[in-house]
This record gives structure tokens, C-alpha cells and sequence, in this order.
């Protein structure tokens, strides 16, 4: 069995999405620009294509917008069970300063996705995304849409504010209360516009630094939700980190046990060690696998703090860097590749169906 955790669906067009808006929105939204922004417009220039030219269609410019297509590319090709689909066009919202509109236009896509792929295709699953602006809002979505049964998981953008913060406190609690994980991915908008997450060391001047340096993003709120307690006051709670990578967690979990142990009174919200936190509630994905000379140190890594227990597979379709998931499960060591096709994958989203026999 495989489950790619992170298949981002695209819109070809968004005002595709204003039929599941109430009218007095689908009036806001067809005469207001889309993307109402905390900054100009000005991300750094991709420097190619940003999706993979053969999953665009011959006239289109946007990869991934047809389910019929991505069902043949990627799952049929690839013999892929199970598609978590993560809108970035929803997360897109991160950057937005109108907390209404963004609360919006997440709902609307939400019902486009669950009805035109989920409604086309029994193995696309859902994470609905909610604004992170409105929290309350956020989890009257959850509570709409969360007893779907397409819908296993709860997409939150994030804020400038790290995962922490007790601002997500009634996401948080939504989420478990329908029993669903929260799933985290970097939204295209980091150290881009205000309100969104920065990188340490003050703002890139190229799109490839910016690139390289989204890890930071991952390893912030990682350390932030464990060492803030979340874990602890939501016992049942479930976070999945997407395209963060997963190679620089052994650094950063040895980091918070060590201060964990050496000062336990400067963290009192915390009743057992960093790693073991970790271990219990997050997943970390594969995307983007780092891919030094020797392919066998990666596993290495991951094994020191063991990673086999926590990663999960993902492609990252239909974006330029992609990883190629015959490749990626062909460089996997024989005794990790249950773990990280599946078996991580089904206890983080409990809502999809366990085979026979696992």
C-alpha cells in the first residue's frame, strides 16, 4: 500500500469556487481583486515553471487541475492507494488581511474539492483548509465539514505567530474533537507577506535562498508546539508536517531533550521529554528528500532518533520538484518501506481504511 501525503489539487479557475460562496461573497469577490495581500504582490520570481510540465494540460498554465488526469499521472502510474489532497490555493489565505473574505473563500473551496475530486475518485481524501486569521471561524468549518467521511484531515496555514501560540487553541480543539490531525504546509507566502511565518536572519534576496531556508519554518513550530505544551493539553491530538523535509529533526529533538532535561522547571508544561512528544503526536514528510552523495546517510539520520516511526511518504504533485515516488520508494531500506508508504500515514489519519492483513 502507498499513501502520498501531500497531492496538492489545483482550481484552473477560482471563480469556479464562487458557486459555493453565499451571494452577498460572490458578489465581494468578483469585484474585489482575489488576493487581498498584507504586501504588494511582489514573491520572489519562481526561476522556471512551477509545476511539472507533464502534468500541465495543452492549454493551461496550471498543473493538477483536471482529477481524471492526476488519477492516471500519479496514482494509477504509481500505484498510489490513498491521495491527501492539500489545496495551496486555500492556503494561500496565510497572506490575507481580510479575515472574513479568507474564512470564505477556504469554506468554498472546500465543497469544490470535496465534490469535483473526492466525489470523482474514491482515493482522493481531503484536508479542508481554515483560516488562520479567525480561529472561531475555523472551527465552525471543522465542525461543518468533519464528520465527511472524504474529509481526514484539517489543513492550517500558518501565521507569523508559531503553532504554540494559544491563538490556535479552538482549531486545535475542533480538530480533536472530530478526531482528525492538523496538517501543516508551507503556503508559498513565508518571509513573502506580512502576518506570514519569517526565516531567521532577516529576508532572503532570491528565490533559492528563500527555498532553502523553509526548513526553519518546520523546525520552529515543531519546537514550538512541543515545548508550549499543545501536545500536552490536547493528548489526542495529531500534527502532520508537509514539505518541511525530515533530515534536520534528529538535531533538533536531541536540542529539546537536552533542555528539557537540563532545566525541567524553566518548562513545567511538559511532563515527559521533547522525543517522546514527537514520537506520539507529529509525522514528519519525506518532501523534499535531501539527496546527498551517499543516499544511505539520510536513512542513517532519520534512524538516530527513530525517524521510521514518524516519516511518512509524500510527492509534492504536481509542483516542479515533485519527488518522484518510484524513485523515492526504490531508495528506501527494505525494512522501512512498510513504515513510511503506510503504516505511519494510518495511525496520524485514522479516518482511512486499514487493509486486510496489516
Amino acid at each position: 500500500m502507498i499513501i502520498d501525503c501531500d497531492v496538492h489539487p489545483m482550481i484552473r479557475d477560482v471563480t469556479d469556487a464562487f458557486a459555493y460562496m453565499p451571494a452577498r461573497w460572490r458578489s465581494h469577490f468578483q469585484s474585489q481583486p482575489l488576493k487581498i495581500s498584507g504586501r504588494a504582490d511582489d514573491r520572489y520570481a519562481h526561476p522556471s515553471h512551477p509545476f511539472r510540465l507533464d502534468a500541465v494540460l495543452p492549454g493551461d498554465r496550471t498543473g493538477g487541475t483536471d482529477p481524471k488526469f492526476v488519477a492516471k499521472d500519479l496514482l494509477d502510474t504509481h500505484h498510489i492507494d490513498v491521495a491527501l489532497m492539500l489545496p495551496t490555493q486555500a492556503a494561500g489565505v496565510a497572506g490575507w488581511t481580510d479575515d472574513d473574505a479568507a474564512a470564505a473563500f477556504v469554506s468554498a473551496l472546500n465543497d469544490y474539492f470535496l465534490e469535483h475530486w473526492c466525489g470523482f475518485d474514491s482515493r482522493y481524501k481531503l484536508a479542508i483548509t481554515v483560516s488562520p486569521h479567525d480561529p472561531d471561524a475555523a472551527a465552525k468549518e471543522i465542525a461543518r465539514l468533519g464528520t465527511n467521511p472524504n474529509v481526514v484531515a484539517v489543513q492550517l496555514p500558518t501565521l507569523g505567530m508559531p503553532l504554540g501560540d494559544r491563538h490556535y487553541h479552538p482549531i486545535y480543539a475542533a480538530a480533536v474533537e472530530q478526531g482528525l490531525p492538523v496538517a501543516v504546509h508551507q503556503t508559498g507566502a513565508e518571509a513573502c507577506y506580512y502576518w506570514t511565518p519569517t526565516v531567521a536572519g532577516g529576508l532572503p534576496i532570491s528565490y533559492a535562498e528563500r527555498h532553502a531556508l523553509l526548513t526553519q519554518v518546520g523546525e520552529a513550530n515543531l519546537a514550538s508546539l512541543v515545548m508550549e505544551g499543545v501536545l500536552d493539553r490536547y493528548p489526542a491530538l495529531k500534527v502532520l508536517l508537509v514539505e518541511y523535509g525530515f533530515s534536520w529533526a534528529a538535531a533538533l529533538i536531541w536540542r529539546m531533550d537536552h533542555e528539557w532535561a537540563a532545566s525541567k522547571s524553566a518548562l513545567p508544561q511538559l511532563r515527559r521529554a521533547p522525543s517522546e512528544y514527537v514520537a506520539q503526536h507529529v509525522r514528519l514528510a519525506t518532501q523534499p528528500i535531501d539527496e546527498p552523495d551517499r543516499k544511505q546517510e539520510v536513512w542513517d539520520l532519520m534512524r538516530l532518533v527513530h525517524g521510521e516511526e514518524f516519516v511518512v511518504f509524500s510527492s509534492d504533485y504536481p509542483h516542479y520538484d515533485t519527488d518522484d515516488p518510484t524513485r523515492v520508494i526504490a531508495s528506501l531500506p527494505p525494512d522501512l518501506k512498510d513504515r513510511i508508504c503506510y503504516r505511519n500515514a494510518l495511525e496520524v489519519l485514522p479516518r482511512l481504511p486499514v487493509p486486510a492483513g496489516t
